[in-house]
């Protein structure tokens, strides 16, 4: 069995907990967890959309760490300004340190600018630049999840195995799926089988349909050869029109999350 470096997301949040608010901890946890997963599926604009909602559950976290009360209303709270608040208005009696205090906050904002206003600011001729976006905010919510675990974690476990989890949290995440000249690759670690790696090559092309022929050639360029491609074992979660193009159907995209969520935070 592969060793993880990981720990659970139960076990993050318990971590966590010994510091902060739990219900505030469950979203930190849960929105980067979501993130993550999102980032390595290639779903870039999801992958930032979670990272907003992450640094907001970050500020209430640290806002209410602080003694401080949050606005009755939702709308009446901005990240980004509270972030700027906790850096101008919280002393070092509220929150000891500097790190949590002063550089998460910092990070924070950037983020929080990036996926909340970049899209705005590009016209229309100009490439989307989501993928460059994820790929640079993942790393820095990585990191501040991890200064949070080491805040959280001071003196309560052991450092090696404090230190372990904070590096298996701002580890590289790479994408599972790429794609190249219309041709899509996935990640060998996420498939065991050609059915499998059929199942992921139409989740990543969904909502499109795919020729019969380039799927066939997909899956040739994943090492398997003609004699295991068996198109009839999908028929339970493919449709194939009169032209011979395959769409992935609901139990289809159901089974490919189940395969994609295989991987053990552990």
């Amino acid at each position: 069995m592969e060793k993880c470096f990981m720990k659970s997301e139960n076990q993050i949040e318990n971590l966590l907990k010994q510091k902060f608010e739990a219900k505030r901890v469950s979203s930190v946890v849960r929105y980067f967890m979501s993130g993550t997963q999102k980032f390595e599926q290639g779903d870039w604009e999801i992958s930032l959309l979670k990272a907003g909602k992450f640094i907001e559950a970050v500020i209430k976290m640290l806002w209410v760490y602080a003694g401080k009360l949050l606005p009755l209303k939702q709308k009446d709270f901005k990240a980004g300004v509270f972030a700027q608040k906790i850096i101008d208005q919280v002393n070092t009696t509220e929150i000891l340190e500097d790190g949590v205090r002063l550089e998460i906050p910092r990070a924070s904002i950037f983020v929080y600018d990036i996926t909340s206003n970049r899209g705005g600011r590009h016209d229309s001729d100009e490439i989307v630049p989501n993928e460059m976006d994820a790929s640079t905010i993942l790393p820095i919510c990585s990191w501040i999840l991890a200064e949070l675990v080491r805040f959280a974690t001071k003196k309560s476990i052991d450092i090696e195995e404090a230190k372990k989890i904070i590096s298996s949290l701002i580890e590289r995440k790479y994408a599972i799926f790429e794609e190249i000249d219309d041709r899509v690759y996935v990640n060998h670690k996420k498939f065991k089988s050609v059915n499998e790696c059929g199942l992921l090559i139409l989740y990543k092309v969904y909502p499109n349909r795919i020729a019969k022929n380039k799927f066939t050639d997909c899956l040739k360029q994943h090492n398997f050869k003609q004699s295991a491609i068996k198109l009839e074992r999908l028929s339970n979660y493919i449709d194939v029109d009169v032209y011979g193009n395959i769409l992935l159907r609901a139990t289809g995209r159901q089974k490919a999350e189940e395969i994609l969520n295989k991987r053990k935070i552990c």
